[in-house]
Formats: structure tokens, C-alpha cells, sequence
């Protein structure tokens, strides 16, 4: 006798005293409890106590079988106990499906031993598998549950976070966007600075000098006075090239398209790389900070190929439509090294990063293509 056995409790309903005593030293053998029931009203008052199994007669004094097992599985507390419908005298085929309508199996008497058994146990093993397969779907339905709000509070927090970071970019772009504006205000004082300021200590000391070298004509200190001269000459010119560089004058006085023309010309003479500038014909001014947007990239641009590309030519395209401006500068040298490419994608250095982040100020775009070639950048803005 099993453990399994004698924990099940069976409920057998029978009005005959001899038929149900037999059943129930049969299923006792088999190592069941029994329950005993004489009528249907019995059954269903000792069926909410939660038996395993019920065996139900048909021929009942109060109610037939048919009627209780229609009660019995209309009830949510007994629905899932499993039924057995016995019956001596309801044996033919319609009253065997009528029965296995409300019940779970049906046998007629007599009934052997071995076959009465063999049925409670193989209901109790498929009343076991469909506990067991109710409980796994419940703990599934509750593992999805929590998964689900598991998700769900994750989503929550990379919302929340993805929000907390979107508003931490808004500040540091618009802080970038004064540090920027203040960078370039800056380089316009000190550029003024040096030309109102130094310049003219310069020009003074130049005129102080050439007055000197006057009055020691012939004298030993006139080749100390001309060197002097000579000194004050490049000091001045590299003084004016400086204030020019941090902020070109043409850039406020005539627009892009002349900065750009005299600092081409000037870079082409220190670097002794030929630029071919190109400016469509349709380029007018521009707004102020669009211009000075400009310069700066292709000021960029042009250090980079001088100090990186190896190559001895740059080209520069700028054109304007409609819709905004579009700048093109374009080398033939050794290309960008692969220590600064990953995934096919540029290593942004101080310069780029600047370049790139005074397009997003503007709403521009910046590309940056590279192979053993030569580089182009392409810096597209709108007008809006």
C-alpha cells in the first residue's frame, strides 16, 4: 500500500448497503479511505468536504446519479473531483453517454475488482497531472506577471533616466552654446587687443627707431638699430597675423567670402599647400554667427591637413541654396590613421569635437570620410 494510496479519500454513494459495503472493501483493499453516502442528498453535503473521488450510483432514492453529477459539476467548490457513475440496470448505450456527460468514466455492474481499481487509479493519476499542470501554469502565469512588471518598472526607469540625461544634454548644449558664443567674443577683444593695443606700442617703437637710426648714421650702434628694426618688422607682421587668425577683421567688415580669400592666401604662404578655393557665385552674407561657424571649420580643416594629411594640395567648395549651406574641403593626402577610426567611424579629437558640436548648436551636420586617398569633409547648415 502506497503513501500516495492511502492519502486519497474516496466518497461512494450507493442506497444498496451490500453493493456499497463490497465497493468499499474493494477500494480499502486498494488502499483508499472511504466515504460513505446512501443517497444524493448525502453526496453532495459530504462532496464539500473535498474527496479525491466519487463513485455515484444511478439508481439513488432522492435524486438519480445523472442529476447529481449535474450538480456536483456545477458547483465551482466540487467541479474538479472526478466522477465515477455506477449502475446495475442503466446499461445500454444512451444512458452510458448521458452519463459520461456529467461524469468522468462509467461502468456498469458487475463490476471486477481489478477493473474498478484500474479506473479510480488512472482518474486519480489524470486528477493529479492536471493539478500538477494547473499549478505550473499558475506559477508561468505568475512568473510572466512579475517578469511583466519587472519590465514595465524597468521601462520606467530608462524612461525616467533617458529623460534625466535629455535634460542634462539641453543644459551642457546650451552651456556649450554660450561657452562657445564667449569663445569667439573673446577671440574678438583679444584680436582687437593686440592690433589698437600692441600694435600701436609697435608702430611708436618703429618710429622711435627709424628717428635712431637716422641720427647714427655711420656710428657703431647702426647695425644694432637696424637689426632692431628689422625684429620690430616681423614681430609686427606676426602680431597682425595672430589678431587676424583669433579674428579676422573681413569677417565683420566684408563678409565670409573675403575672410576666407585672405586666410587662404595667408595659409597657402606658411604652409606652402596649394588651396583651390571655390565659392558659388550666388554666396551673399550670411548670418553672423553662421559665418563665423564656417570659418572656423575650414580653419580647422585647413590645420589638419597641414599638420596630419601629408598632402600638398586642399580643395574648398562652398555653395548656397534655398535651403542652407553646404562646405566641402577636400585633401590627397595619406588619409586618417586607423588608431583613430573605430568601426569605420572617426576618434573624434578637440577639433572635430569642437567643429561638430558648433553644428548642433546650428542644427548642421558634419561627415567625415577618409581612406589611403585622402580626407573630405563635408559641413552641411541650414538658413532657417
Amino acid at each position: 500500500m502506497t503513501a500516495e494510496k492511502t492519502n486519497k479519500t474516496i466518497l461512494t454513494v450507493d442506497d444498496n448497503d451490500a453493493l456499497r459495503y463490497s465497493l468499499s472493501r474493494t477500494l480499502q483493499s486498494g488502499g483508499y479511505t472511504v466515504v460513505e453516502a446512501r443517497n444524493g442528498a448525502e453526496a453532495l453535503r459530504f462532496a464539500e468536504d473535498g474527496p479525491d473521488l466519487i463513485t455515484l450510483d444511478i439508481h439513488l432514492p432522492d435524486k438519480d446519479g445523472f442529476e447529481v453529477s449535474r450538480l456536483l459539476k456545477s458547483n465551482p467548490r466540487t467541479a474538479h473531483i472526478p466522477i465515477v457513475h455506477l449502475s446495475a440496470t442503466f446499461v445500454d448505450t444512451e444512458h452510458r453517454v448521458r452519463g459520461l456527460e456529467v461524469a468522468d468514466a462509467y461502468l456498469t455492474e458487475p463490476i471486477s475488482r481489478e477493473e474498478l481499481l484500474a479506473t479510480v487509479g488512472a482518474l486519480l493519476r489524470l486528477k493529479h497531472a492536471e493539478r500538477e499542470a494547473n499549478r505550473h501554469a499558475a506559477e508561468a502565469e505568475q512568473a510572466r506577471q512579475e517578469l511583466e512588471k519587472a519590465h514595465q518598472e524597468l521601462e520606467l526607469k530608462v524612461q525616467e533616466r533617458t529623460k534625466e540625461l535629455a535634460a542634462r544634454n539641453d543644459k551642457i548644449r546650451v552651456l556649450t552654446g554660450r561657452l562657445l558664443k564667449l569663445q569667439d567674443e573673446e577671440r574678438r577683444r583679444i584680436a582687437r587687443e593686440l592690433h589698437d593695443s600692441t600694435g600701436q606700442m609697435l608702430a611708436a617703437m618703429k618710429m622711435n627707431l627709424d628717428r635712431l637710426i637716422g641720427e647714427a648714421r655711420g656710428l657703431k650702434s647702426e647695425p644694432l638699430i637696424a637689426e632692431a628694426i628689422a625684429i620690430n618688422e616681423d614681430l609686427t607682421r606676426q602680431l597682425r597675423t595672430m589678431s587676424y587668425l583669433l579674428h579676422p577683421p573681413l569677417l565683420d567688415e566684408l563678409g565670409l567670402a573675403s575672410a576666407l580669400g585672405w586666410y587662404v592666401e595667408g595659409f597657402s604662404q606658411r604652409s606652402s599647400i596649394h588651396v583651390d578655393l571655390e565659392i558659388s557665385p550666388e554666396f551673399d552674407r550670411l548670418p553672423e554667427d553662421l559665418e563665423i561657424t564656417i570659418f572656423r571649420v575650414i580653419q580647422e580643416c585647413l590645420t589638419n591637413i597641414h599638420r596630419h594629411s601629408g598632402s600638398s594640395m586642399a580643395r574648398i567648395r562652398l555653395n548656397r541654396d534655398k535651403e542652407g549651406v553646404r562646405v566641402e574641403v577636400i585633401d590627397a593626402g595619406t588619409g586618417i590613421p586607423m588608431h583613430r577610426l573605430r568601426e569605420g567611424k572617426l576618434v573624434q579629437g578637440i577639433g572635430i569635437m569642437g567643429i561638430q558640436e558648433r553644428m548642433r548648436q546650428l542644427g548642421g551636420d558634419l561627415d567625415v570620410s577618409s581612406s589611403d586617398k585622402g580626407t573630405t569633409v563635408v559641413a552641411t547648415l541650414p538658413l532657417c
